[in-house]
């Protein structure tokens, strides 16, 4: 599927790990690659369970601050000549409608990117989740796609197409990183569930290469239907109190406007009415900064929960505005 869909160089030489999930192989790569002290340049907001799996590993993270295209190369340059005394080992990036932003990379900022890689001599880990969930414009270059040196190591999984229950998941790089890969894999956990692989390997024979496609054709369809529906709801309660873009994946990222950080408004004022979403604290490095930005998963929602959800979340930005209307 890879090798069809993305069709990176060299195919031939790269290997197939399956792995119990994406999370699994993230860290299996972290614990194969990663000595204590090397950097790992990751987006200044980015999936909190990398924070984790990287300290645990301590590893020392450095984020690369992005626009509304996504990471900045310019600034990733920077942040590498800051940390050039040799340890610069990693970047780890989710290219397709990211988590939490939404944001998906063009093609051509992959290859500033890339070339970046090139040059100063690191690997790319390309965590996709939400390929094919690309709703208004399709990218369908990667990384992998571009990797004319054998440097990218790609991370896919089937929780976003199958279903998250399969825990499933498989990486793709060369041979000699794939069979590392391998040793570490055995130690934690021998393979990946053998009922897991069997039921996912039954449904994509069953389906085809073509049938296995139209299925996520149609799955993104729905989703966009969902993402449609909340930024109606975004636009009807929300504008004048918020800024977003128009995402990919799973999740609208909302700025809030006027307000530095929403930490406390969204425990104390959203929470307890029952509206549960992400303060964007929780995707930056140290989770005590503030940040004005909250996550907005929109996979499960009705018509209804959207419009109520977002007229909690707009009540509760104007209560915080008058609350700090004397310090504005």
């Amino acid at each position: 599927m890879v090798a069809e869909l993305l069709a990176p160089p060299h195919m031939e030489e790269r290997m197939v790990l399956v792995t119990a999930g994406s999370n699994a192989g993230n860290y299996i790569i972290a614990k194969t690659f990663i000595t204590p002290g090397d950097y790992v340049f990751i987006p200044e907001m980015t999936y909190p369970q990398i924070h984790i799996l990287l300290r645990s590993v301590n590893a020392r993270m450095v984020p690369v601050a992005g626009d509304q295209d996504g990471m900045r190369p310019d600034l990733l340059r920077e942040a590498l000549e800051k940390s050039s005394d040799g340890r610069s080992k990693l970047l780890y990036i989710i290219p397709h409608g990211d988590n939490p932003t939404g944001i998906t990379l063009s093609e051509d900022r992959m290859r500033e990117i890339y070339s970046l890689a090139c040059e100063y001599d690191f690997l790319i880990v390309e965590d996709d989740p939400y390929y094919f969930l690309q709703y208004d414009k399709q990218v369908r270059s990667s990384f992998l796609s571009l990797d004319t040196e054998g440097r990218v190591i790609r991370v896919d999984t089937f929780s976003k197409t199958i279903g998250a229950g399969v825990r499933l998941g498989y990486i793709t790089a060369d041979q000699p990183f794939v069979k590392k890969l391998m040793i570490q894999h055995a130690l934690i956990m021998s393979h990946a569930s053998p009922f897991s692989q069997v039921v996912t390997s039954e449904l994509l024979s069953s389906l085809g290469r073509e049938g296995y496609i139209e299925m996520n054709k149609n799955n993104a369809m729905k989703y966009k239907q969902l993402r449609d529906m909340a930024l109606q709801a975004a636009t009807k309660h929300l504008t004048g109190l918020c800024e977003w873009r128009k995402p990919d994946g799973m999740f609208l990222w909302l700025k809030v406007l006027r307000l530095e950080d929403v930490t406390e408004m969204v425990i104390q004022r959203c929470f307890k009415r029952g509206l549960f979403i992400v303060p964007g604290c929780e995707f930056l490095i140290d989770s005590t900064q503030p940040s004005p930005y909250i996550r907005v998963s929109f996979s499960m929602i009705s018509q209804d929960s959207v419009d109520k959800g977002f007229q909690i979340l707009a009540e509760a930005i104007q209560e915080e505005l008058k609350k700090a209307a004397p310090e504005i």
